[in-house]
Parts: C-alpha cells; sequence; structure tokens
C-alpha cells in the first residue's frame, strides 16, 4: 500500500510540474561504475548535468562532485517527491542505470528521453517478465513493473542479443534499441587503462605478477547469504596459483568469514574492485553474473569456468537465460572434483571470438563517445 501511494505522490506531483521544461540532463545513479560516461557527458553538456545517487553509490559521487559535476543524494521519500521529481519532469534527459520504481509515475512530455543505461553488458539472468518470480506478483505490481519499463524511450546497448533480452524481458518494441556500445565498457578496451590498472595492483601485491591469480566473482544473490558448497576445502590449487575471492560490496563481512574459514586457499584484496581485478586474472571462475562479458574484452582472459553448484535451485528461482548453456564460452562445473579438473589444465587465449560477437558487438572502446553523438549530434565536447 505503501508504495501505491508513494507512486500516486509521485504521479500528482510530476503532472502539476510537467508544463515547465528545462534544457537539465539528470543522471540516476545506483552503481558508481560508469564515472567516465558521466564526466564525458557533463563534459559535453556543461552546467546542465545534474547526477542523483543512492546512498550505495557516495563514493563515486564524492569523486563526481570534486571535480566540479553537480550532485545530489536522493532515496525515496517524501522529500524527494516534492522536490526531486519536479525537478526530474521538467529536464530534458533523464539517464537511468538501473530499474527505478518511482518513475512508474512520471508525467513524461512529449519531447523528454528517459535513456536506460544498464549496469551489465549483457545477462545471465533473467528479469523482468523472464524472472520466474514476477507471474507470482500482484496484477498491481505487475503493472506497476511495466509502466516502469515502458517510459524507457531509449536503451543503449552492446549488440543486438541484449537488446532482444530487454525487449523480451520488457515488453518493448525493439524499436526502443539503440546499438551504440555499453559506454562502461569502453575501459576494458583502452590498453591505457588496462595497464595502469594492472601496474597498480601488481605494486600492491607483487607475488601477483609471478602467479597465476584465478578470480572467483560470483554473483550477487539478493536477500540470501552467499554460502560456498561444503566440500569446497577439497578445493586443489598448484603453488603457482593464487585464488582471489570477490563478493559483492554488500558482503564484505562473509569475505573475511571465508578467508578465516578457509585460509589456505583464499585470498582477500579489499582495496581493488572486480573490474579492476580482471586486469590480472588469468582464469574467471563466476556463475550467473555479467562480469563474464567484461572479462571477454581483456586481452589477459585465458579461461573462464562456471561454477553453478546451484544451478537447479538458481534457474528455479532466479531464473537464467534459456540459451545460456549454448554460448557459454567455458566449462560449466557443478562439483569441486570438477572445478578441480578444470582448474589443473593449462590455461590459454580463449577463442571468443563467436561470443564477442553476439554479446560484445559493438563495446570496441568508443562506445560512450558514440552515444553521446548520437544523442547530442549537435554539441561538441567542452574542451574543443
Amino acid at each position: 500500500m505503501k508504495k501505491i501511494i508513494y507512486i500516486w505522490l509521485v504521479r500528482i506531483v510530476s503532472w502539476l510540474a510537467h508544463f515547465k521544461s528545462t534544457d537539465q540532463v539528470i543522471y540516476l545513479m545506483s552503481f558508481a561504475d560508469n564515472l567516465d560516461f558521466i564526466r564525458q557527458l557533463a563534459d559535453r553538456l556543461p552546467q546542465r548535468v545534474t547526477v542523483y545517487y543512492l546512498p550505495g553509490a557516495q563514493a563515486g559521487a564524492k569523486q563526481l562532485a570534486a571535480e566540479g559535476i553537480t550532485t545530489q543524494p536522493f532515496q525515496d521519500s517524501i522529500g524527494f517527491a516534492l522536490h526531486g521529481v519536479p525537478v526530474l519532469t521538467r529536464a530534458a534527459d533523464i539517464y537511468l542505470d538501473n530499474y527505478y520504481a518511482f518513475t512508474a509515475g512520471l508525467t513524461r512530455r512529449p519531447n523528454q528521453r528517459m535513456i536506460q543505461l544498464w549496469h551489465a553488458a549483457g545477462a545471465v539472468k533473467t528479469f523482468g517478465w523472464g524472472d520466474p518470480q514476477t507471474v507470482k506478483r500482484s496484477a498491481g505490481d505487475q503493472r506497476r513493473f511495466q509502466a516502469v519499463y515502458n517510459q524507457i524511450t531509449d536503451y543503449v546497448v552492446g549488440a543486438d542479443k541484449m537488446g532482444q533480452v530487454f525487449a523480451d524481458s520488457y515488453h518493448v518494441p525493439m524499436a526502443r534499441m539503440r546499438v551504440l556500445g555499453y559506454p562502461r565498457s569502453d575501459r576494458y578496451r583502452q590498453s591505457k587503462w588496462v595497464q595502469q590498472t594492472a601496474a597498480a595492483i601488481y605494486q600492491r601485491y607483487p607475488d601477483f605478477k609471478q602467479q597465476e591469480v584465478i578470480l572467483y566473482a560470483p554473483t550477487y544473490r539478493a536477500g540470501v547469504q552467499f554460502a560456498l558448497p561444503t566440500d569446497f576445502d577439497q578445493l586443489q590449487l598448484r603453488a603457482n596459483q593464487r585464488l582471489i575471492i570477490k563478493l559483492h560490496p554488500h558482503l564484505a563481512s562473509q569475505e573475511r568469514d571465508l578467508q578465516a574459514r578457509f585460509p589456505d586457499q583464499v585470498t582477500l584484496v579489499p582495496e581493488f574492485s572486480t573490474d579492476e581485478l580482471l586486469t590480472v586474472a588469468s582464469t574467471l571462475i563466476s556463475d550467473y553474473s555479467s562480469v563474464v562479458f567484461d572479462y571477454a574484452l581483456l586481452p589477459n582472459c585465458q579461461k573462464m569456468i562456471f561454477y553453478v553448484f546451484d544451478w537447479q535451485y538458481y534457474e528455479r528461482e532466479v531464473g537464467l537465460q534459456a540459451d545460456f548453456k549454448e554460448w557459454a564460452p567455458g566449462p560449466m562445473v557443478t562439483t569441486m572434483a570438477e572445478l578441480n579438473q578444470v582448474l589443473a589444465a593449462p590455461a590459454q587465449p580463449m577463442q571468443l571470438t563467436n561470443f564477442n560477437q553476439l554479446w560484445n558487438t559493438r563495446n570496441d572502446g568508443h562506445a560512450g563517445e558514440r552515444t553521446l553523438a548520437y544523442f547530442y549530434p549537435h554539441t561538441t565536447t567542452h574542451e574543443q
């Protein structure tokens, strides 16, 4: 009931505000991993960009604010509905990096664009109408979900494949898909960023340079504690192999617990993000995480392993893309014995041409500039 009342409040405030318009551009930020694109956007549109950020993205917002970009904290509240919603309603463009339920109540003006820059380059898990839990929700919830999906005028994606996933998952037309490339992926195609990031990691952890770094980055399991299989202590690593476990930031305490339980197998690297650690990993162990699409863009990508010990539960409760097994660029293992066998095999450069053509078609390092040129063709960067 609270959600329904809140959406109605947003709807009323937004309708009252929609008679006026501005040239402002709003970026709604829940993930602080697309900062380079936000900088490019602010540079292209001086004095026009404001970043509204959720608490979890505060660190990134501080960086942007220090560089002169206007930032504003927000979360669903009466205050935001009364003071933030009018700003969004009158804006020329709104960028979204996630699902924001309150947008179901916005009155979108005819020329206003709501542009989705999703927080992942591809999809292993299902979402929207593909999520098996969606059909179990009330009719009112389902109408609210669809109202959010319908608000989005432009979906920026890196490949037709991801566009089709959005069209199917959100019940929206393919005509709304903009296959321009995924801006957040640009860094993985920029040798300077890759080299500088790897150098910083090696400076802090010099042993990594002589070791085969194995990064284990499982997906975030919403609402549950991450639990490794009981036979994890049977993991076998060669002397030159180092296993780094990187869980979701919300599970930092569980990382420490895992290291305490398995001190001989687990290494923690809290100073660097998963994105950064990909630059030094010769092997990636994941499961249903979108991190595999990023790793496939890096020159050091040698081996991907899908450790899907809870496959049946996950497929039933969360949902997986129907063709996942067809395009997964690595073996799927469910037991520790199988994982040990794959880890024991020598790592070597992977043949990822087909995979990248499918999912990373336009993730070529220039997605950000191409996206800006598409939406703002008559502007140039401020520096120019």
